[in-house]
Parts: C-alpha cells; structure tokens; sequence
C-alpha cells in the first residue's frame, strides 16, 4: 500500500479491504451489545447510542487491524486483540451518550460498558460457571480495577490486549494446577 493511501481522509481501501458487509456486521454487532446493555442496565431514557461516533469506531478499528495485518503478516486476527482494539476505540470516542448531562453517576457509561464487554468475553468459556465463595473477592477486585483503569489511567489497544491475555494465561495456568498431574 503506498502513503497517499494512508493519507487518505476517505479511508475507501479499508472497505476495498474488508468489504462493506463484514464492517456493518461489525457495527451492527456492536449496537446490538450497546442497545442490550443499555435495556439491562434500565438506561433507555438516560443514554442513547451516538450512530455517527459508532461508525468512527468500527473505521478506526479496521484501520488498526489493517495496519496490524500488514505489520505483522497476520492472516487471522485472534479475538484477544479484536476486544481490545474494539474496546479502545469504544473508551476513545464514548459511543455512549447521555440525554441529560447532570446524570452523575452515569459519566462513565462507556467504560462501564467496556467493562462489561470485556467480562461477557473473558468468561465465556466455560460459561455458567459459579464462581467460588472464597475467590469472589479477587474477581470483583478484578473487575472494579478494571473499570478503574479505564476511568483514571492512560490505556491503550496493546495494554488492553495484554489485561486480555494475561487473564486468560492465569486461567490456563489454574486449570494445569486443576487438573494435570
């Protein structure tokens, strides 16, 4: 690819590239998690979903991934770095907003969401599992660090990606104590 592609303000090779159906299932994907988190969380009259800043979100993550792909000859993007790319772009341009301002204790909405997308995707697999009395706290303390990050510290992609991986490096390593002998 040559730099006026990258220079490009129309950024038309990513959807040469990626194709217009993948990205808008991609934004759709995402509007639907929005839209149930919002419906969970009993918000519908206090956030709604800003469309345009979505579609900023979803380009700017294909950018990412395409720059990634051509860096490092990757021919499959692992779901590690689809989540912490998708979730740094979500905390970047806050695709969540606030129908009335003076809502204080929603101000962080979009990393409360990102929490929350990121706990959906680390414990998936197994799903439905208990977790135990005894090691609640350390989850929690996980989860609130988490969102804790995400408000007051500097994140980005790679650091998201590595909460990512480390999670699930800990997670293999309990399952060897677990279970090999």
């Amino acid at each position: 690819m040559d730099e006026q592609e990258y220079n490009s303000k129309t950024y038309d090779f990513i959807i040469e590239h990626f194709k217009e159906e993948r990205m808008r299932s991609r934004y759709e994907w995402l509007y639907d998690l929005m839209l149930s988190f919002i419906e969970a969380e009993k918000l519908t009259d206090k956030v709604y979903i800003s469309e345009k800043t979505l579609n900023h979100v979803v380009i700017d993550y294909y950018v990412d991934i395409y720059r990634l792909k051509e860096f490092q000859d990757i021919e499959k993007v692992h779901d590690s770095k689809i989540y912490a790319y998708l979730s740094f772009w979500l905390l970047r341009h806050k695709v969540l907003q606030l129908n009335n301002n003076e809502n204080e204790e929603l101000v962080f909405i979009n990393e409360r969401f990102v929490q929350e997308l990121l706990r959906s995707y680390l414990f998936k697999e197994p799903e439905n599992i208990s977790i135990a009395s005894i090691k609640k706290e350390d989850v929690n303390n996980f989860l609130d660090t988490l969102i804790y990050y995400f408000k007051y510290r500097d994140y980005s992609a790679k650091g998201i990606e590595m909460i990512i991986l480390a999670f699930q490096a800990g997670r293999g390593y309990q399952y060897s104590v677990d279970y090999v002998k």
